[in-house]
């Protein structure tokens, strides 16, 4: 079977290695991914402020039993099995028996003067706010838009990069909300520390070149403007005719199967399988590493013969979330990825992060050594094992 995986992010490099290590050469893995180098998005905020981040080669990392193919999957055909493939050795077609979709996801800005802001949901924003940070005046007005982890992690790490700048958190909600009480008192202590002025409870209706504009009618002063409001899945899904949601992710069924196309499978961010309380998965790494193995893992039991398989069983464990390189906060959560219990703040999150960040790439490299070594906690059973840490970063 010839088995096509779009993305080499988390999700994308976990399904290729494991399906190639798993069916006893049975499968053609080719993998698809615009780069050679692997982005590890944990750490887009700290490339954006000039720290340096490693990336590791795909081609070390996914072994010689993935084909890699550098390049941009342009068209999808699903029905003729067929992807083109633009790349630095020109145009390709890519023939498959199965694709599954693994594009991630990357910011969406869903209000006038998108084209003033920047952004940290991909590689090439994370690069491109880099001097545009550095080109801000001593004493200016840089923004921040989205309480999410994404936009904690990011104004803290801005805040730290730039202590001459007046530095803003706009949050649709309370500032750190979703944590329990522990965790969001200590969000907003080191926000304040950092010198961040936290805006909570407002939304931003546009985006001028050096303002926000806010629902209520008042104006935010920006001459920077970073937005962690949102993410959707690229376009390339709707464009071939998929079934997708309202953030563009395949819709599929618990067995990552896209619902209108059982050719295509979607995992990570760009796939939207139920959980199984009816609802969506959290878009986070520790959803990306179980749906990418679990789809895998499907794949290979139809190859060999041994059944149809289920629909993946997730329970999240945890969240861990940075605030500059000396605090964090390490929220346990229930199994539907609710807040609850006591948060571990100081160091004991910091060495969480620590260990999160560098091993989802460890986690990568363990699968294509030992095939079959991603785990992960089961909402039914609640089972935990060492593969559910290196994800979760608990």
């Amino acid at each position: 079977m010839r088995v096509l995986v779009v993305g080499a992010g988390y999700a994308g490099t976990t399904a290729a290695v494991r399906l190639a290590g798993r069916s006893g050469g049975r499968v053609e893995v080719t993998l698809v991914n615009p780069r050679a180098g692997f982005v590890n998005r944990l750490r887009l905020h700290q490339i954006a402020v000039g720290r340096p981040v490693a990336a590791p080669s795909l081609r070390e990392l996914v072994g010689t039993g993935v084909t890699l193919v550098e390049g941009e999957v342009v068209a999808l055909d699903p029905d003729a099995g067929r992807a083109t493939v633009s790349g630095p050795d020109g145009v390709q077609d890519v023939a498959f028996d199965r694709v599954v979709l693994a594009t991630g996801s990357t910011t969406t800005v869903p209000v006038p003067g998108a084209e003033h802001v920047h952004a940290v949901g991909d590689l090439e924003s994370a690069r491109r706010l880099r001097p545009a940070l550095a080109a801000v005046s001593a004493g200016a007005d840089i923004t921040v838009v989205g309480g999410g982890f994404t936009g904690l992690e990011t104004v803290a790490e801005l805040a730290e990069a730039r202590p001459d700048a007046r530095v803003r958190l706009v949050a649709a909600g309370e500032v750190g909300g979703w944590f329990t009480p522990r965790g969001r008192d200590h969000v907003q202590r080191t926000l304040a520390r950092l010198g961040v002025e936290a805006v909570g409870d407002t939304r931003v209706r546009a985006v001028t070149p050096d303002r926000l504009l806010l629902d209520d009618g008042g104006e935010v002063p920006s001459a920077l403007t970073v937005w962690c409001g949102g993410f959707a899945a690229p376009l390339l899904a709707r464009a071939a005719g998929i079934a997708v949601d309202d953030r563009g992710a395949g819709r599929t069924d618990a067995s990552m199967r896209s619902l209108s196309h059982p050719a295509v499978m979607a995992v990570g961010d760009a796939g939207h399988a139920p959980a199984p309380d009816g609802g969506r998965y959290s878009m986070s790494c520790q959803y990306a590493f179980p749906s990418a193995a679990h789809a895998a893992d499907l794949i290979r039991a139809e190859v060999l013969g041994l059944g149809s398989g289920g629909g993946l069983d997730l329970g999240f464990t945890a969240r861990c979330v940075s605030l500059g390189s000396r605090h964090g906060v390490l929220q346990p959560t229930d199994k539907a990825d609710v807040a609850q219990g006591r948060a571990v703040i100081g160091s004991g999150a910091v060495a969480a992060k620590w260990v999160q960040v560098r091993g989802v790439v460890a986690a990568i490299g363990l699968e294509r050594r030992l095939p079959g070594a991603v785990r992960w906690p089961h909402a039914a059973r609640g089972r935990r094992d060492a593969a559910a840490v290196a994800g979760s970063g608990t």
